[in-house]
């Protein structure tokens, strides 16, 4: 006869304990978010109403209007994105090279994490009026493209995206390699056609985000780009002038690109989790 285990009540404490942090972190999460998205359509006269009520008196989507129809608004959702796409694809691409070079050599692996560690160290504030002085000579502070602001991002990001795709590319055994070159493959074709295929799901992860890193970015789109803004310096003006319905509705946008982004390549993400042994 099987031996019955007896639960231990200080397993069923531990057990309830974690049960209420996690109901406090979900709510802390939750409850925000819902206020947000109930400020969006609220009309502006319940936006300082006493006492203050959970639910909308009156929907509307007016702030949601007013983000398309004001033209600074409409081109900054624009920019934002294409920055944010730029420095997701340039980010990952770069850090791609990085990763797989520390990973196969001994100097390369030394020289890249100092590197890294250098960067990720710095303030990179410290460094945003010398960036500004020298994009300015060169045409690409403030520009209507943010094209600077997306090469400065790109160089942000590079470290993310370079220790994220680091370990997936360790886990690519040399045998492979070894087998595609004896084939007469060359180092280009084994990368771009063995490689970067097989840490495709660590592609997609280190993409997601250098993507949010640039679409949240605010030091560099508040000092570069002083007229073509981009969203968060944006959201902040319109924070402070006291437009918190069209600000609550900005906000509210700004969620959206990084969940559809989490949404679309989760299978890819999925894969990656369930091969690096998380169930």
């Amino acid at each position: 006869m099987k031996a019955s285990v007896e639960p231990q009540p200080g397993n069923a404490i531990l057990a309830g304990l974690g049960a209420v942090l996690s109901g406090f972190v979900i709510a802390g999460a939750a409850v925000p978010l819902y206020l947000l998205a109930k400020q969006s359509i609220s009309p502006e006269l319940e936006t300082f109403a006493w006492p203050p009520s959970w639910l909308p008196h009156r929907a509307t989507l007016a702030h949601f209007a007013a983000i398309f129809a004001v033209t600074e608004l409409r081109d900054g959702v624009i920019r934002s994105l294409l920055v944010a796409v730029a420095t997701g694809i340039a980010a990952t691409a770069f850090g791609a090279m990085l990763a797989y070079s520390m990973t196969r050599g001994g100097l390369g692996r030394r020289a890249g994490f100092a590197t890294l560690s250098g960067v990720r160290l710095l303030p990179m504030i410290t460094v945003a009026i010398p960036l500004g002085m020298i994009l300015s000579a060169l045409g690409l502070s403030d520009s209507p493209s943010a094209m600077g602001l997306a090469a400065v991002h790109t160089a942000i990001a590079i470290p993310t995206a370079a220790l994220t795709l680091y370990a997936a590319f360790m886990a690519i055994p040399v045998e492979v390699e070894e087998a595609a070159w004896m084939d007469g493959a060359s180092p280009l074709r084994i990368f771009l056609s063995i490689d970067l295929p097989m840490v495709r799901g660590s592609l997609a992860t280190a993409f997601i985000l250098c993507f949010i890193l640039s679409w949240d970015e605010f030091g560099f789109a508040l000092l570069l780009q002083q007229t073509n803004r981009t969203l968060p310096p944006l959201l902040y003006y319109y924070t402070v002038f006291g437009n918190v319905g069209p600000a609550s509705a900005l906000a509210l946008l700004m969620l959206l690109p990084a969940i559809a982004l989490i949404v679309a390549l989760g299978s890819t993400l999925r894969d990656t989790l369930m091969s690096s042994g998380y169930r």
